[in-house]
């Protein structure tokens, strides 16, 4: 029999070092590798409202750590959580483990009645992965396609829209709120209202990776790229384009204008780091178009499910959804 113990997640070096190791094992290999650190952890871990959340952690009878799910609790009803995992070391796959951790993300998910969950990316190339949750009934509740490029760029990419950094002392939370709530009213308000906090409050923040696409009436769009190197597994430094939201009304020629802006600005700032890969998951044909413009390639789709309790197809994707719409055009200003 599995032994899963389910405790809330507090934030402690050793357990988010054996965390980090045990998802890098997991997705090594595939198209989704990526460098994860202790420090990621934590980030991604980190309650978005008050509820910590909950990890099921299977050990073996020495106390190594061979497999691990976490529920991210949304921080209201209204927004959708996050299911990391079941990640299983290679060294126990085919043991059962996995679908013992879903079982016990069952439980933990029916106490709670009404919340609603989905999981990160599952890429579709790693069969084992999305089949686990189809057996158990959960279903497909969005597709995104995962892309790639190599950095640097051979040059510094020119863009057709003025795009800077954010600048120390600004005040930005009402400016991103409207932005992203205008991109995304099916998220609620607390979430819209919390974009700013969310975004640097990630450990992989950097002020030079905050950018903003503006015009004479304000914000046309912003875009975020987190930078991430972890020496200990051998991983290229990489960097994320987190998300890209743009103004709403912006005819279709200035949307695009913006959206090629801020790709641009990104890549010129995630080689400017040091990253030598750049990466993106989008579910928007236009963003997506953009992105393969500006050199990326698709290296596979991905899928999300959630749990035969969690209701009609309304459960939101969650994650990078930020590229599709766009919002008002709220104007940022300085301290002082």
């Amino acid at each position: 029999m599995t032994q899963i113990s389910v405790v809330d997640y507090r934030p402690d070096p050793q357990l988010d070092a054996e965390l980090a190791g045990l998802g890098y094992a997991a997705i090594h290999g595939w198209p989704d590798q990526r460098p994860i650190t202790a420090a990621v952890v934590r980030s991604g871990l980190r309650p978005a409202g008050m509820t910590a959340s909950t990890l099921a952690l299977h050990r073996d009878r020495d106390g190594a750590l061979l497999a691990a799910a976490v529920v991210c609790w949304p921080a209201t009803l209204e927004a959708t959580g996050r299911l990391w995992g079941p990640l299983v070391h290679p060294a126990v796959r085919g043991r059962g483990v996995g679908s013992a951790l879903l079982t016990t993300v069952a439980g933990i998910l029916a106490a709670r009645p009404g919340v609603r969950v989905t999981t990160a990316e599952i890429p579709e190339s790693r069969t084992e992965g999305w089949s686990l949750f189809e057996r158990a009934g959960w279903r497909v509740s969005g597709t995104s396609s995962l892309l790639k490029r190599p950095l640097p760029t051979s040059e510094e990419i020119p863009t057709l829209v003025p795009v800077r950094a954010v600048r120390a002392g600004e005040y930005l939370d009402q400016a991103l709120a409207a932005l992203f709530g205008g991109a995304r009213p099916d998220v609620g308000f607390a979430t819209a209202r919390d974009t700013y906090s969310r975004w640097t409050s990630d450990s992989r923040y950097v002020p030079d990776g905050l950018l903003f696409a503006e015009g004479p009436q304000g914000l046309l769009g912003a875009t975020l790229v987190y930078p991430l190197s972890d020496p200990g597994t051998g991983e290229p430094s990489e960097a994320l384009l987190a998300d890209l939201v743009t103004c709403r009304h912006l005819d279709p020629t200035t949307a695009e204008a913006v959206r090629s802006a801020l790709v641009g600005a990104a890549l010129n700032a995630a080689a400017a780091a040091g990253a030598a890969v750049a990466r993106a998951v989008v579910d928007d044909a236009d963003v997506l178009a953009t992105l393969l413009v500006a050199g990326f390639e698709v290296a596979d789709r991905v899928r999300y499910y959630a749990p035969p309790e969690s209701g009609d197809a309304s459960i939101s994707t969650p994650g990078y959804a930020g590229w599709r719409l766009g919002a008002d055009l709220p104007t940022i200003s300085a301290h002082g």
